[in-house]
């Protein structure tokens, strides 16, 4: 009944569109590229491009779910089809509450990434960046 309703009003392709979440979103012809870390994954990732600028989102989380803070950080590169570093930045994982087994991270380059290219979507341990 609420099933044939959603359809009348014409929400059914709303709602449906929303139950799987985005894995990895290839955006004008880019390659990504996922590095996890020795104990730690990287998931739920999305590329956008738009109006110059390069937008990166998604998770890391433990390879054994548990609870507690994501050390380290992403690193995020833009690679142009020759494999040259056109751009770089570093997103700290960031917990969404203190019972969360994963955490979040975001990040935006201010480029047009080239057609062929690559973004490289690493989680780092070791050498992190000074945050303070």
């Amino acid at each position: 009944m609420v099933a044939t309703l959603l359809l009348a009003l014409g929400l059914g392709p709303a709602i449906t569109g929303c139950a799987s979440g985005p894995t990895a979103t290839p955006d004008a012809g880019l390659h990504i590229e996922r590095i996890s870390s020795s104990g730690f994954t990287i998931t739920q990732t999305q590329v956008r491009s738009e109006d110059g600028t390069v937008s990166v989102r998604g998770e890391v989380a433990r390879r054994i779910p548990q609870r507690g803070p994501i050390p380290g950080a992403v690193h995020i590169s833009v690679l142009g089809p020759d494999g040259a570093l056109l751009a770089e930045t570093d997103a700290m994982p960031m917990r969404r509450n203190r019972q969360a087994t994963a955490a979040h991270f975001y990040a935006r380059l201010m480029l047009e990434p080239p057609a062929g290219g690559s973004i490289r979507i690493e989680h780092r341990l070791s050498g992190l960046p000074s945050f303070g």
